[in-house]
């Protein structure tokens, strides 16, 4: 409780032995330096940092609700329409830290929290990459990976220093597909291997998985979880744009023209083309 203001507040204490270490002290200090430069409804609100009697101590927002990630634990996948509202609030949040030059780097359902009104919160920055960060400065070594396996984008797997937004992009889309599939994008039998996946096999659609999943949110996670970042969307206001859109019973763009490719439909010019060239077209 914090007096001072009459609100309960969530209080994390860097443990003893571990405020002797350098990187926890400063990847304790991260979370706190990186939430200090944003405010939006849909990321954790940080209030206070500071040492008391020795004791590294960060406070934020209390929030009296689940993760994602016990919500997925308790039973398994979530309703479409549920899980299409948090990955766009956090989208919106990932916009946010965009504009601030920050990037999140460790997205998970772990990592969402959930208000009982139904607000998702994206929390623990302790892996945020800062304004101006590069190498030793941003928490890592040139050629370490950061993040968690199970949702991992391919350059950060790599070791990658120069990731971006579509990095984040990349492990929300892996965190959709298991609040839509009820399960990760790729298994195995240790780290290793789910980080070797990420890297060289293309993602089963998370409609395989469950028919449930509808045409457009199965084609947005594909789209976010390409494996070259070129070919995801690239910024998270893209991204927004297309889940709007589907929420409001419409289509992501160009997931049409997709399925038309997929179908072997094809655009009337193009078929002209073809009847002339097989001389089965004549025109008027």
């Amino acid at each position: 409780l914090q007096v001072s203001m009459d609100r309960i507040v969530a209080i994390k204490c860097l443990a003893p032995k571990y405020a002797q270490n350098d990187k926890f002290r400063e990847r304790f200090l991260r979370e706190a330096r990186a939430v200090a430069r944003l405010n939006h409804p849909n990321i954790i609100q940080g209030i206070d940092v500071g040492d008391s009697n020795g004791v590294h101590y960060f406070a934020m927002e209390y929030i009296d609700g689940p993760t994602v990630g016990e919500l997925l634990k308790r039973g398994g996948a979530l309703d479409e329409k549920r899980a299409l509202n948090i990955v766009t609030q956090i989208s919106r949040a990932l916009q946010h830290a965009f504009n601030h030059g920050i990037i999140h780097r460790d997205i998970k359902p772990d990592n969402i929290m959930l208000t009982r009104e139904g607000v998702a919160k994206l929390c623990d920055l302790g892996l945020a990459k800062l304004p101006k960060d590069t190498g030793d400065a941003s928490g890592t070594r040139p050629g370490a990976s950061m993040g968690t396996p199970y949702y991992i984008a391919p350059e950060q797997a790599r070791g990658e220093q120069n990731v971006d937004t579509r990095a984040d992009i990349y492990s929300l889309g892996s965190s959709f597909y298991h609040m839509v599939a009820g399960e990760v994008p790729f298994v195995g039998q240790s780290a290793a291997d789910v980080i070797s996946k990420h890297l060289t096999e293309p993602v089963t659609p998370p409609r395989v998985k469950n028919p449930l999943v509808s045409g457009g949110v199965d084609w947005v996670i594909v789209k976010m979880m390409q494996k070259a970042r070129e070919d995801r969307y690239q910024t998270p206001t893209e991204l927004v744009r297309d889940l709007e859109a589907i929420a409001a019973g419409g289509s992501p763009e160009g997931y049409q023209q997709a399925a038309q490719q997929k179908s072997g439909a094809l655009p009337k010019l193009r078929r002209g083309r073809l009847m002339r060239r097989t001389g089965r077209f004549r025109p008027r």
